[in-house]
């Protein structure tokens, strides 16, 4: 999102001059359009990696109204091993743009290795604001349990991923999950238990918002107006709302019953020092186990988003840990 956000208001600072809608629907609009163009070539590079040995059903319909659909992707030989451990993977986009197939090529990499993968569609804000999209995805694992025979999913070894802003969702569910109290503070009933909750996966994420907003000038001013457009859009227009933020964000709800992560950030994304590295020592302060793969002494450039750019020597080294992560978790 880092580099995305550069790119948006490059060009929005040009728009501005020139008109005077500023309001947040038509800045997110604007900031979703670059997104998603930059999302597009990027799936195209992802795709050159992608095994030719998968499964995939696209468009599964997972919730009528609103129309909302994923996308699994499976081992060749998914019949004759039998049900595996499946990976929900939400997609990032600052919460207001984005894709279920924008690694579609990641997806099925990691598919054959073993495990399934499924990708879920989720509106975006501003039309759609907290909590619905965490209601969406719990949504399509209540459906995937319900269906967990058809597609040979292992309800019992379940693992939320995401990056980016579906980092965030998914932490963020992770929260809920394993915290009955938080959960119920928010009026969310989670569709899965803690006990099927192996793990997580986080990318390039953010798990504090309150430190989101305020950080965000010091690190690139320009960043300043993309970041409130954005956290704008997602509360529904309260991102002065400090005490709102904290209670919808991860960091402040982990305790010592949240599930392992896998967490990485890269070298040159802001988010990595402002939001992965204080989420790390929150967590360790609650002793969950986590996997880091951070790589501050590499010449490589490591943007936000790296994991998924495959020629690089780093984002090879995570998708290998990645897999290890799993294997480890679930033999």
């Amino acid at each position: 999102m880092h580099s995305k956000i550069v790119m948006a208001l490059f060009s929005s600072s040009l728009m501005l001059n020139l008109t005077a809608c500023q309001n947040t629907q038509s800045g997110t609009k604007f900031i979703a359009g670059v997104f998603n163009a930059s999302t597009n070539i990027q799936k195209k590079f992802i795709d050159k990696h992608a095994p030719k040995d998968v499964r995939v059903y696209n468009n599964i319909q997972y919730m009528a109204n609103p129309n909302l659909h994923m996308d699994v992707y499976q081992p060749e030989y998914i019949a004759e091993i039998g049900a595996r451990p499946t990976v929900v993977w939400i997609h990032g986009g600052g919460w207001i743009s984005g894709s279920k197939e924008h690694a579609r090529g990641y997806f099925k990499l990691l598919a054959s290795k073993g495990y399934n993968v499924v990708a879920v569609e989720y509106q975006f804000a501003p039309d759609a604001v907290y909590p619905t999209q965490l209601h969406q995805i719990n949504q399509a694992l209540s459906y995937l349990q319900m269906n967990a025979a058809q597609y040979h999913v292992d309800a019992s070894k379940l693992y939320l991923a995401g990056d980016s802003a579906g980092a965030n969702m998914a932490s963020h569910y992770a929260a809920f999950v394993s915290n009955p109290d938080y959960a119920q503070s928010q009026n969310f009933q989670p569709a899965i238990t803690r006990k099927q909750l192996q793990g997580l996966i986080l990318h390039c994420g953010i798990y504090d918002l309150n430190h989101f907003v305020e950080t965000a000038p010091d690190e690139i001013r320009l960043l300043e107006w993309g970041i409130n457009n954005l956290v704008q859009a997602y509360t529904g227009e309260r991102k002065n709302d400090a005490e709102f933020l904290s209670s919808i964000s991860p960091r402040q709800h982990v305790n010592q019953n949240y599930p392992p992560v896998f967490i990485s950030g890269g070298n040159k994304d802001f988010l990595t020092a402002s939001q992965s590295l204080p989420f790390v020592a929150t967590l360790k302060a609650n002793q969950v186990p986590v996997t880091e793969a951070f790589y501050p002494d590499s010449k490589e450039l490591l943007v936000h988003e790296y994991q998924f750019m495959l020629g690089k020597k780093a984002s090879q080294q995570t998708f290998d840990r990645t897999v290890e992560f799993l294997n480890q978790l679930t033999p």
